[in-house]
């Protein structure tokens, strides 16, 4: 995607919820590496729901949402997707590699199933530059405050 298209379809679709879950995590190369996290709940917008809904209907479950070519019909309109995206200092992007998207419905077979939606490196880097302001917007601190408060925490 181009600089202008991302920039446009993240402030129009991903806004941070109110409270965030400071953590670590451990990757394993030659050595074991701990890294500080901060995991971040997104706000479900329309956008999200198009992306999640068609990685769910191209596995075959009903979308959750009436958009683009979906009726009511077609629909399981029981339900709602949680989406998260987490900080961390293991990557140069300082944003994971994907949204992590979680399927709320009880009456769905894949309730509480989690799916991914990929993101390349640069719309990790633009990711992380529109959760900096969405996190200075909600919580009064940037991304690297929070993972300087995970740090702390992870020393702690």
């Amino acid at each position: 995607m181009s600089d202008v298209f991302t920039k446009n379809v993240l402030n129009k679709s991903v806004f941070v919820s109110d409270e965030y879950m400071l953590g670590s995590d451990q990757a394993y190369n030659s050595y074991p590496c701990r890294f500080a996290t901060v995991n971040l709940m997104l706000e479900g917008s329309d956008f999200l729901y198009t992306l999640a809904d068609r990685i769910r209907k191209d596995l075959g479950f009903k979308p959750l949402s009436a958009m683009d070519e979906y009726t009511d019909e077609t629909c399981d309109q029981q339900g709602w997707y949680d989406f998260y995206v987490g900080l961390n200092d293991y990557n140069e992007s300082k944003v994971d590699s994907c949204i992590t998207f979680i399927i709320v419905n009880s009456e769905s077979e894949d309730d509480e199933s989690s799916y991914v939606i990929d993101l390349s490196l640069e719309e990790q880097k633009a990711m992380y530059r529109r959760l900096d302001k969405e996190c200075r917007r909600r919580y009064g601190k940037s991304c690297e405050d929070l993972l300087e408060e995970a740090r702390q925490e992870m020393l702690s």
